[in-house]
């Protein structure tokens, strides 16, 4: 496993990837560091990287990098299904698993989003809720309502 980091308005984001793709993205919080079977690789990590720039600075809408998040088949379909969701868009929980085929799902959808190793990349910000209070992310409401303003041009997240 190789992996690279970005400093960002949102905090140091680690990437980490292997020739089949993205693994994870963690965004860094005080005592996080990378594991030591991890490889520091810039040249290798430098695609990765670069998109993620350019989503942070407004310059990207789109990912072409190849993702390769671990989990279940079910999480698989519902991280490909997030991933289809365009730019400042939104879809519901209930839209993503009718999309996926499993209209009762709800629940199972909202945790696979919330174990998503990849977010950012793979969009849970824009997987909405009837209530905007109840919004939930692994790194808070404020990732979420900072990602929507971005996507909205209302803000720069790249040092």
């Amino acid at each position: 496993m190789y992996y690279d980091h970005l400093d960002t308005v949102l905090g140091k984001i680690y990437l980490l990837a292997d020739e089949q793709g993205l693994r994870q993205l963690t965004i860094a919080s005080g005592g996080f560091s990378p594991d030591s079977h991890w490889e520091h690789d810039p040249d290798f990590m430098a695609p990765f990287i670069a998109q993620l720039a350019e989503y942070l600075d407004g310059k990207r809408k789109q990912f072409t990098i190849p993702l390769a998040p671990p989990g279940t088949d079910f999480q698989q379909q519902v991280w490909q299904a997030i991933s289809e969701i365009p730019y400042n868009s939104h879809r519901s929980y209930q839209q993503i698993a009718t999309h996926i085929e499993h209209s009762t799902a709800i629940l199972a959808i909202g945790m696979a989003k919330n174990v998503n190793p990849i977010p950012i990349i793979i969009p849970c910000h824009r997987v909405a809720t009837e209530v905007e209070a109840q919004q939930s992310c692994r790194y808070g409401q404020d990732l979420i309502c900072q990602l929507r303003e971005l996507e909205q041009g209302k803000l720069r997240l790249l040092k």
